[in-house]
């Protein structure tokens, strides 16, 4: 398969009144072409700091390092400013979290996509607003001509974020980051947003990152799940990797947070304590203060990564053939029977589910 983006030991560090902050420690990320990658985890886990930092978004107070950080055969880390700027929007284009603030209020809707072209292309007015209007149209909004001249506080917010999808896909991007975009939606209109993704990405041929806390999102439109938590990527695989054979505790608790579809009543599971201040960095599994099933050595050295398969990757000492048996949540050997069950070739035809 052919890698799109390739991070290896990629650190974003920000230096701050009380010190460093450490927010992206160590991570290796590969994205190849044509998949969605679905990045997870908690607020502050360190996800949209690594993925801003393959655009030069980051603010002038954070620091960058990697051994590698690649797009294609791009190297990310030594661009000039206008360099960043080619690539920007034109190779690598992103959707943000919040369409209120990442549109401008003052200026019509029409204009602020125009804009997105322009910084890329040279072409006539007319042809301009043509393309404008044919990118409104294809992403579903009715009316392209009237939405071209409205402003953004006229939109509802599953019309605003179709804008910014307008805006981010407009110059053909090779890469797209989705960055939350769903979040602050409804239900009904979340699904819409995702499948509206599915099918831009399907027309242009699109690599796609997809930033989200929500399993239920992910399980919608991810091929492959990375896991973050403290800055560190914890458990990568496939979708059906990591919802039916999860390794990492942390994950175990993501999937155990979602709502059961069978037993809506149901007290919802939340993690125990808090994550850890970034501005530190522990001598072992940043996790293992929250980890009901931390051993000894999570408190004194970090675990390495364990291969489970072409695909699944994990940082826990739990897979290290010294560890002591154990037993995962009972949700969670349910999952793993499943697993064993599609790995039988018993249900290839099951769609994934949280």
């Amino acid at each position: 398969m052919v890698k799109v983006i390739e991070a290896k030991k990629l650190q974003v560090t920000i230096q701050t009144n009380e010190g460093p902050l450490y927010a992206v420690r160590g991570v290796d990320l590969d994205l190849f072409q044509g998949e969605t990658l679905a990045l997870v985890g908690e607020s502050g886990s360190g996800k949209s700091i690594a993925t801003h930092s393959l655009m030069g978004l980051l603010p002038k107070n954070a620091k960058v390092t990697a051994d590698k950080l690649a797009f294609g055969k791009t190297d990310l880390l030594n661009l000039t400013k206008s360099q960043e700027q080619q690539i920007r929007g034109a190779k690598i284009s992103m959707i943000f979290q919040d369409p209120l603030s990442a549109l401008n209020p003052t200026m019509r809707v029409g204009k602020q996509i125009a804009e997105a072209l322009t910084h890329h292309q040279h072409i006539s007015h007319h042809e301009l607003k043509q393309r404008v209007l044919r990118q409104i149209k294809d992403v579903g909004i009715p009316n392209p001509s009237q939405t071209y001249r409205k402003y953004p506080h006229q939109l509802s917010g599953g019309q605003r974020q179709r804008i910014l999808i307008a805006m981010a896909l407009i110059d053909h991007p090779e890469v797209l980051i989705a960055d939350e975009p769903t979040t602050a939606l409804d239900v009904t209109i979340q699904a819409q947003i995702l499948q509206l993704l599915k099918q831009q990405k399907q027309k242009y041929g699109l690599s796609m990152i997809f930033i989200t806390h929500d399993m239920g999102v992910v399980a919608a439109i991810a091929d492959r799940v990375a896991v973050m938590y403290a800055g560190e990527i914890i458990e990568v695989g496939t979708a059906e990797e990591i919802f039916y054979h999860p390794q990492h505790p942390y994950t175990w608790g993501l999937l155990e947070a979602v709502p059961s579809e069978q037993n809506p009543d149901e007290k919802l599971f939340t993690l125990p304590g808090t994550p850890p201040d970034l501005k530190t960095i522990s001598k072992g599994d940043p996790f293992a203060p929250r980890n009901p099933y931390a051993l000894d050595i999570d408190f004194e050295q970090k675990p390495p990564v364990f291969q489970l398969s072409d695909t699944h990757f994990v940082k826990s000492w739990l897979l290290d053939k010294r560890t002591p048996a154990y037993t995962p949540p009972e949700t969670i050997q349910k999952r793993w029977q499943t697993f064993k069950a599609r790995q039988r070739g018993r249900l290839n035809e099951a769609s994934i589910s949280v």
